[in-house]
């Protein structure tokens, strides 16, 4: 089992802990999400993928810092996001998620978009921030174990 393998298993033992009914589990437990949060997390054999909604990003375990993903999936959970959509009439062609870092500022999770859509139309955004899920306080702890785990050059092998 590789590296980010065990870190999800990590996480998903910790959201089993706090969330209990409200973790939904798909493919076979290699897909996570929580209730209708709009938050997810997956893992196949290269990469985690943390989520909000469309919005999604890759982390490789050979060209990524999965510590990285471990922090956004976190600051998913306990800090607070931003959503920008964006409408051309009432169609909305484009979502951006945004996490807040810990000075009051965002950073860019990702952006999903179509590309059909009524390009003609005046643009319109729609803004709404949304209040972390859970505090970091009383996941402080785990948090830390698991982004210690990820610093670590450690591989299980299975049998």
């Amino acid at each position: 089992m590789k590296k980010h393998q065990l870190i999800f298993d990590k996480i998903k033992k910790l959201l089993s802990e706090k969330f209990g009914t409200d973790l939904d589990e798909y493919e076979e437990g290699t897909h996570l999400s929580i209730g209708d949060s709009g938050i997810w997390i997956s893992v196949d054999d290269s990469e985690l993928t943390v989520g909000y909604g469309m919005n999604h990003r890759h982390y490789h375990y050979e060209y990524n810092d999965i510590n990285e993903a471990v922090d956004d999936f976190f600051n998913l959970l306990t800090r607070k996001k931003r959503i920008t959509e964006f409408y051309k009439g009432k169609y909305a062609y484009k979502s951006k998620a945004e996490i807040e870092n810990g000075i009051g500022e965002f950073k860019e999770l990702s952006t999903s978009l179509t590309w059909l859509f009524p390009y003609w139309k005046r643009t319109r955004t729609k803004v709404k921030i949304e209040q972390n899920l859970i505090d970091y306080a009383r996941i402080k702890k785990e948090i830390l174990e698991i982004k210690n785990y990820a610093q670590h050059d450690i591989c299980a092998h299975s049998s």
